[in-house]
């Protein structure tokens, strides 16, 4: 939450900081390009412009917020306006792989198949699904300073998805990913990545202006496998939850992107503890919780502090896990499908966009509130199935709130 204070007096800066002190989350007085600490009385008298700031306060918790804003207009502290009080700045905030997907289209006459080049990496998937729906996104990442690099920022750019988190590197290739897609849609996947720039991004590269202002925080498992990515990851994820933000988490298993199974189990599974909504598929139930049937691996996973679990099923919808214990819903009938990459991410994208819209701690998110999400979620990515691409293919509100009401 951001508040627009009025400081002026050394009175108003002891209630300023006696109030900062007693709220149990990082809170920051800005001005400008300078940042201080709100709970320290030297620190806010260290400001230049001491008439007024903006109050960073790292929650967006409903009844925090209250709490904190009646303790600052019983002061009177809020300066009078109509936008002195704003939510984290970003709904969502994803993080890791930006990267192309060469899908295949067709064969030529000459027997050489044919290959379209189309915008992906589940992270920056996810963040467009999110946008299009309504959402204020931003994506952290990396891609090279290339032609391909280009492209995709641009793309991000043209959905509205807020890109001074994403950095474009001459030294490293934007990775490339080679999509076969079979008659059924499914997808086998082939990557050039020896390394790739999203591999090789650093911690001191992650704009903390953006992580520190988000409500929701996404990241996927491609950025575990390799450093310096890895330890960005680990870095990003603790700063944003220590800042108030909720840990999403989408792991995508690919083969050829670790040395064994073993290895990536490890490190796929390294990142739960920090996790409060959690989406997997079917097909990665056993390696990550050792469990296959879907209903005794959500439930693992919720008993490692995962506050919500969501496994997907393809057509058949999805299986969800919260406080008020496991549930199915079922997904929605497709015309036909055209293309099964991205349908994960759109669903997910979806679910974060009603949990980030809903006025509700996830600790109060009952189940019916979670069926809702997953239905939503659900049509998302039955129309997103129906074209072929993944960020191309992301339907806005209006698509899927048809769908929803058929």
């Amino acid at each position: 939450m951001i508040v627009k204070v009025i400081l002026g007096t050394m009175q108003n800066a002891r209630k300023l900081v006696s109030i900062a002190e007693s709220i149990p989350y990082d809170v920051e007085l800005c001005y400008g390009r300078y940042v201080v600490n709100a709970k320290s009385m030297l620190g806010v008298l260290s400001m230049p412009e001491f008439d007024e700031g903006e109050l960073h306060i790292h929650t967006d918790n409903e009844k925090e917020c209250e709490k904190i804003l009646f303790q600052l207009l019983d002061q009177n502290l809020i300066v009078d306006t109509g936008d002195a009080v704003k939510r984290s700045i970003y709904d969502i905030t994803t993080f890791g792989e930006i990267l192309i997907d060469f899908t295949s289209q067709d064969i030529n006459e000459d027997g050489q198949m044919l290959y379209a080049r189309n915008p992906g990496g589940a992270p920056a998937n996810g963040a467009v699904a999110a946008s299009r729906l309504g959402a204020h996104t931003a994506f952290i990442g990396k891609a090279g300073k290339d032609m391909h690099g280009k492209f995709l920022k641009s793309v991000l750019e043209k959905e509205n998805v807020d890109t001074k988190g994403m950095l474009l590197d001459e030294n490293y290739f934007t990775t490339l990913a080679f999509v076969e897609v079979s008659e059924t849609g499914e997808r086998t996947f082939s990557f050039a990545r020896k390394p790739g720039a999203d591999t090789k991004i650093q911690k001191e590269e992650v704009d903390v202006d953006v992580l520190d202002h988000t409500h929701i925080f996404h990241v996927g498992s491609l950025s575990l496998t390799d450093q310096p990515a890895r330890d960005t990851t680990f870095y990003a994820v603790k700063r944003a939850k220590n800042k108030g933000s909720v840990i999403s988490y989408d792991p995508n298993y690919r083969a050829s992107l670790w040395p064994d199974e073993k290895t990536a189990k490890k490190h796929m599974r390294s990142l739960v503890p920090y996790v409060d909504l959690m989406k997997i598929s079917d097909e990665e139930t056993e390696l990550l919780t050792d469990h296959k049937d879907v209903r005794e691996a959500a439930e693992a996973l919720y008993s490692q502090g995962v506050k919500v679990v969501a496994v997907t099923l393809g057509g058949e919808g999805a299986y969800l896990y919260g406080k008020d214990g496991g549930c199915m819903v079922p997904g929605f009938a497709v015309k036909q499908i055209a293309d099964t990459n991205g349908a994960g991410d759109s669903f997910w994208g979806g679910f974060l966009y009603k949990v980030s819209t809903a006025e509700k701690h996830l600790d109060e998110l009952t189940q019916e509130d979670l069926k809702e999400f997953a239905r939503f979620g659900n049509a998302v990515a039955s129309l997103c199935v129906e074209k072929k691409g993944a960020i191309p293919a992301m339907p806005e509100l209006a698509q899927v709130e048809r769908r929803i009401a058929k």
